[in-house]
Parts: C-alpha cells; sequence; structure tokens
C-alpha cells in the first residue's frame, strides 16, 4: 500500500513538474513577446511623434502647391486672351493688306 503511495505521489509530482516547465517556457516566451512589443511602442511613439510637425509641413506645400496652380491658371487664361487676341489680329491683317495692295496695284489718274 506504502508503494502505492509513493508510486502515485511520484506521478503527481512529475506531471506537476511537467506543467511547472511548460508554464515556464511559456512565460520565457510572453517575456520575449513583452521586450518586443515594448520595442515596437517605442519606435511607433517615436515616428508617430514626429508625424505631426511631418504632416504640417506636407499641408504647408500642398497649400502653396495650390496657390502656385491658381497663378499659374491665371497666367494660362491671360496668355490663350493674349493668343486670341493675336489670332483675330491675324484674321484681319491679310483683309487689310489685300485691300491695301488692291489700292497699291490701281494705276494714278
Amino acid at each position: 500500500m506504502l508503494t502505492a503511495v509513493v508510486i502515485i505521489n511520484l506521478m503527481i509530482s512529475l506531471v506537476c513538474f511537467y506543467i511547472a516547465a511548460r508554464v515556464w517556457k511559456i512565460r520565457r516566451t510572453i517575456a520575449r513577446f513583452e521586450v518586443r512589443i515594448a520595442a515596437i511602442d517605442r519606435c511607433s511613439s517615436n515616428v508617430l511623434a514626429k508625424s505631426p510637425n511631418f504632416f504640417a509641413k506636407r499641408q504647408q506645400g500642398a497649400h502653396q502647391l495650390r496657390r502656385d496652380y491658381q497663378q499659374l491658371e491665371s497666367q494660362l487664361q491671360q496668355v490663350r486672351q493674349l493668343l486670341g487676341l493675336l489670332g483675330l489680329g491675324r484674321m484681319l491683317w491679310p483683309k487689310r493688306d489685300s485691300l491695301r495692295d488692291s489700292f497699291a496695284s490701281r494705276p494714278l489718274r
């Protein structure tokens, strides 16, 4: 009877040691993950801490580009108007030349 109790106690002890070893291994794995997560958190905090300045600069750049684009649009509109006037003048110019040529080719009386 005594040997049966000792054997049962040894079996229970072995199961407990096995469970303890597994728990210890899981704790080590969790500790490694904790270190990695802390490192990721530090890196992301560094990046996110710099991001408001980054986004503010990019927003200012985008605003400046919009202003420049609007200015270029108005300049383009002016150039188009000028080219339209030049085209109109060019259409009228040959008619004026042809009238002058017709008067110049007539003999004077």
